[in-house]
């Protein structure tokens, strides 16, 4: 099966790239920049696709609103709640553009990591919106092109998991929100793969 993976260069859509690979899916990995206020996860993503040695666009567009384009600070710990990390219709564009590729490709599905763990930050990786979107996909594309999370149902600690057993190339993910030399420890995405 051909697919369109969201690879933002962090772990859960890494392990998603390492399973469908696996599972021997011809994968085109795209990554999106939005004006994030960081390259690294963006690096990151690059140097898992060549890894993986698979196809690999980079789409530029601008969002804003949010502490990860520049707009406010990054908050400490995990985001039970939407908090400033939120990235508004982020999900929702990326998507879209995606299924674009995804037609361009010949591709039947667009993948992205969401998982159980980013229902409470997160509109856009619930389960509800995934439904919706892979509905708007399917009858807005001429191939029906679907659209799926399929760790939606499981934690992080769960994905990393899988990610090990698919010897997942962690060493060359980047989730830190913040973008320095080292992980900060402390910013939601750093707790979140801490507790896993």
């Amino acid at each position: 099966m051909k697919t369109v993976i969201l690879l933002s260069g962090g772990v859960d859509s890494t392990v998603l790239l390492a399973d469908r690979i696996a599972r021997g899916d011809e994968c085109l990995a795209v990554t999106f920049d939005y004006g994030q206020t960081h390259r690294r996860e963006i690096k990151a993503a690059q140097a898992i696709a060549d890894h993986y040695g698979v196809g690999w666009r980079s789409v530029p567009f601008l969002l804003g609103g949010s502490a990860l384009t520049g707009n406010g600070e990054i908050p400490d710990g995990h985001a039970e709640t939407v908090d400033a990390t939120y990235v508004p219709g982020r999900n929702l564009v990326m998507i879209s553009i995606a299924a674009s590729f995804a037609e361009r490709f010949s591709a039947s599905a667009v993948l992205y990591g969401a998982n159980k763990d980013d229902f409470g930050g997160y509109p856009d990786c619930r389960p509800k919106f995934i439904t919706a979107i892979d509905d708007a996909v399917s009858i807005g594309t001429v191939s029906g092109v679907s659209v799926s999370a399929p760790f939606m149902c499981m934690t992080k600690k769960q994905v990393i998991d899988l990610g090990r057993d698919l010897n997942a190339p962690f060493e060359l993910t980047w989730s830190c929100y913040r973008g320095a030399e080292t992980p900060c420890g402390t910013c939601g995405a750093c707790v979140s793969l801490g507790a896993a």
